[in-house]
């Protein structure tokens, strides 16, 4: 049901899996995200952030650091746009191919539309699919709030937190968000 540590494709290097030589603030991000800890990476728009975080996600992995990878984004829009993306990544990163599931309120849409018949139980399939338990897969890509629900005093918090334990956590667009959510990824942030 993909509880067991990703197969990783170790030795990658940037380049063998993003088909270009990484930018100098990219290969500073990355060698500095090298264990547990809070990486801000702030940078105009095209310099390469994703990469940058997710080739930091590789190596977390590679080096059992980490158990997986939750990409949270502002939007319903942009977690779709981005999911693409990591699936690209994963693919050249995993040894057995995947993806990340997407997590926000609409995702069954995509999922309806891109639906297979059978494996139900396979890593991101419909038993991950259903409400909180989308945040218990290996891979993951969704809205902000998937994951700040760990935080509020709401049913099932406690599974969240537990989903998002020891994976990557990447937050992108964090310059989006208002005082509320800012306080709310802070406590995240400590959690």
């Amino acid at each position: 049901a993909g509880f067991l540590w990703p197969g990783i494709r170790p030795g990658l290097s940037f380049e063998d899996i993003f088909s270009f030589a990484p930018r100098p603030a990219q290969k500073a991000f990355y060698e500095a995200a090298n264990g547990p800890g809070v990486f801000v990476l702030e940078a105009p728009m095209g310099l390469g952030k994703t990469e940058a975080a997710l080739y930091a996600a590789y190596r977390m992995l590679e080096q059992k650091k980490s158990s997986g990878i939750y990409f949270a984004l502002p939007t319903q829009l942009t977690s779709n746009r981005i999911h693409g993306r990591v699936n690209a990544f994963l693919d050249r990163i995993l040894e057995a191919g995947g993806s990340a599931l997407l997590l926000h309120g609409m995702a069954w849409l995509e999922r309806f539309r891109q639906q297979r018949m059978g494996g139900e139980a396979k890593p991101n399939q419909a038993w991950f699919s259903a409400g909180r338990r989308g945040i218990l897969a290996p891979f993951g890509v969704g809205t902000v709030d998937q994951a700040l629900l760990s935080v509020l005093r709401v049913r099932h918090s406690s599974l969240r937190s537990f989903g998002l334990a020891g994976k990557t956590v990447i937050l992108d667009e964090v310059h989006s968000y208002d005082m509320y959510t800012g306080s709310l990824l802070d406590a995240l942030v400590r959690q």
